[in-house]
């Protein structure tokens, strides 16, 4: 088989795979963000909140994806004490090895910085992988006690 033949093969082979059903993609990446930024403020730090230690605001967002086009979502914002601002914003639904990624930051620290990735497991499940660099070694399930211990670091 030449080489053309087995390109024609490859192109063949992609143009009868069903097309994503990207309107899907988009309403199950909405809602997976509501749902994190609902766990993050309602459940994991409602204490703290409760406690007067931290206060919450939900900014509403446009964000534009290739593939899944416009959509709404929001950027969860963390005020603590001291004027210190933690930041949980949607980047992205689509990217090269995960299905989506939000950035966890101090505001005004470029180095206090990790992503926030969406592993899709099955059509019904998924899971938040924190990564603070590339390096899949340092990518890890995300969970009430990683993002207190991120941001027990970045205060000190």
């Amino acid at each position: 088989m030449t080489l053309k033949e087995k390109l024609e093969k490859l192109k063949n082979i992609q143009e009868r795979r069903s097309e994503p059903d990207w309107d899907k993609y988009r309403k199950s990446w909405v809602a997976a963000v509501h749902d994190l930024l609902n766990t993050v403020h309602l459940k994991w730090f409602n204490d703290y909140e409760q406690e007067g230690l931290m206060e919450f605001s939900i900014v509403p967002v446009k964000r534009i994806d290739p593939y899944i086009g416009e959509y709404l979502t929001a950027v969860l914002e963390i005020t603590l004490s001291n004027n210190k601002f933690l930041v949980l914003e949607p980047m992205t639904a689509i990217t090269a090895e995960y299905d989506g990624k939000l950035e966890f930051y101090m505001r005004g620290n470029v180095y206090k910085k990790v992503s926030i990735l969406r592993k899709i497991i099955s059509d019904t499940s998924y899971e938040w992988v924190v990564a603070k660099t590339q390096d899949p070694k340092d990518h890890h399930k995300l969970d009430k006690s990683q993002l207190e211990k991120l941001i027990d670091q970045w205060l000190q």
